[in-house]
């Protein structure tokens, strides 16, 4: 009886040991989510990451900071920056950061896998046709006459310098840097010790680590057609989205939308492509082959995303009757259209 009594006391000891020990557990503290907003590259950037409590307005300052450093190197709507520079003194070697130079071996390496699709040399036609201020359709000998210009094998780099050599070539990053700003954003935060966090800049997306509860972060692409709706997707291990849609800068004159996704090639807005969601590893590789097989269409687009290791693609494309949604292999039965 007495070894039976102490068995039960043993017992008793460990289930309470036990249960202040899941007590303890589940009183600890779970970091909370920082966030915040701020409007840079004349969109939204929003900054999520979780712990840094002791630190997290510096943290954030230090993430919006690689957002203006950025804007203030390669934004051809600054007449100081380095591509307004490279612009701006064609012939004549020009030097770089080494971001700018980054983004750009980067730039014009998928210009040459795309086969032009994406042509970081495209600033000629996105001046004339000016979205952003104008909703007119240029001359069409005008883009005509610009198409010459648009030239991905006249951007010419070497060590820290780069150069135009073409007589009329304009650079346009509007297709890489804000996804190049995410990355370093983020490689800033992890090296200051961030181990989880999100960053969305205008359609482009990219989240490292997992959350503290252990679960994985959940994105969804809203729908081009309908904006109540979104297409809800599983994570599938890439941690870096961007989408390109026809619904983002656009004006419709005479019955035709006119979008701000040009095709070098033409000079004119790609149809029939409508949206084009891209899932990869950085997001400035997402960002550029959102733009490139946006302008490729479904086949062809979908054809080269395939090819290449880690990406996916979503690809809405416009009909008769309204859309239709085509994907590579990896996605085929793990997203939905959530109305």
């Amino acid at each position: 009886m007495l070894s039976l009594n102490v068995h039960l006391k043993n017992v008793l000891f460990a289930i309470v040991t036990l249960l202040i020990v899941l007590w303890l557990y589940s009183a600890r503290e779970t970091p909370s989510l920082f966030r915040e907003d701020r409007v840079v590259f004349e969109t939204v950037v929003s900054v999520k990451f979780f712990g840094g409590e002791l630190g997290r307005a510096k943290l954030a300052n230090m993430a919006f900071d690689s957002f203006v450093l950025v804007d203030s190197l390669m934004s051809s709507y600054r007449l100081k920056s380095e591509i307004s520079r490279i612009s701006n003194n064609l012939g004549d070697w020009v030097d770089c950061s080494i971001e700018t130079i980054e983004v750009l071996q980067r730039a014009k390496y998928w210009a040459q896998i795309t086969n032009g699709a994406y042509d970081p040399t495209i600033g000629c036609l996105t001046k004339a046709w000016e979205f952003q201020d104008n909703k007119s359709v240029p001359d069409g000998s005008k883009i005509d006459s610009l198409i010459s210009c648009v030239d991905f094998e006249g951007l010419e780099l070497k060590s820290k310098k780069a150069r135009a050599n073409n007589d009329c070539l304009q650079i346009d990053l509007g297709g890489a840097a804000k996804g190049y700003a995410v990355d370093h954003a983020i490689r800033r935060l992890q090296a200051a010790g961030v181990e989880n966090g999100l960053i969305e800049a205008g359609g482009d997306i990219r989240y490292w680590g997992r959350k503290p509860d252990g679960t994985s972060w959940r994105i969804a692409v809203q729908h081009p057609r309908k904006p109540e709706s979104f297409v809800e997707v599983e994570d599938i291990g890439l941690e870096a989205i961007a989408t390109s849609g026809d619904y983002q800068q656009y004006f419709i004159k005479e019955g035709q939308r006119y979008h701000h996704i040009l095709d070098p090639q033409t000079g004119w807005p790609s149809f029939p492509t409508i949206s084009t969601t891209i899932w990869t590893r950085t997001a400035m590789d997402a960002d550029i082959l959102a733009t490139a097989i946006f302008v490729l269409g479904e086949e062809k687009g979908i054809r080269l995303a395939e090819s290449l290791s880690d990406v996916e693609a979503l690809v809405f494309t416009g009909t008769p009757e309204g859309y239709r949604v085509k994907s590579t292999k990896g996605l085929r039965g793990r997203f939905r259209i959530v109305d």
